[in-house]
């Protein structure tokens, strides 16, 4: 059960990442921006995203805890969850890995003064 969970983080953050900033869905973003309203507000925001993405990821992989003990209430705060520890494996990529595999940063004497742990 741990591992569905901990899989449900992983590709909600993957998700995410591919729906808010990759190229290759920069098409489709660029045409739901183009309609106004909620679909533009929901694609301008990734911790908008991420919420439906762990939504979708957790009716596919199903790591679903007994919180309440009612499927209806378990599976909304699972996924709930999800999403916000998904944030924080997000929000470690961007701070600490992405800055590390930089290469503006790998070079410079910031990145030699400061290590990272």
């Amino acid at each position: 059960m741990f591992f569905k969970f901990l899989c449900a983080v992983i590709l909600t953050e993957l998700l995410t990442e591919l729906l808010v900033k990759s190229v290759i869905f920069k098409p489709i973003r660029d045409r739901i921006k183009g309609i106004n309203g909620w679909f533009k507000e929901l694609f301008s925001c990734g911790y908008c995203v991420s919420v439906w993405a762990a939504f979708g990821v957790v009716l596919l992989v199903q790591p679903v805890y007994n919180l309440v003990g009612t499927p209806w209430v378990d599976l909304p705060l699972t996924a709930l969850v999800v999403h916000r520890l998904s944030n924080y494996l997000h929000n470690f990529n961007d701070k600490i890995l992405d800055k590390y595999y930089d290469t503006r940063f790998v070079n410079s004497e910031h990145n030699e003064s400061s290590e990272i742990s």
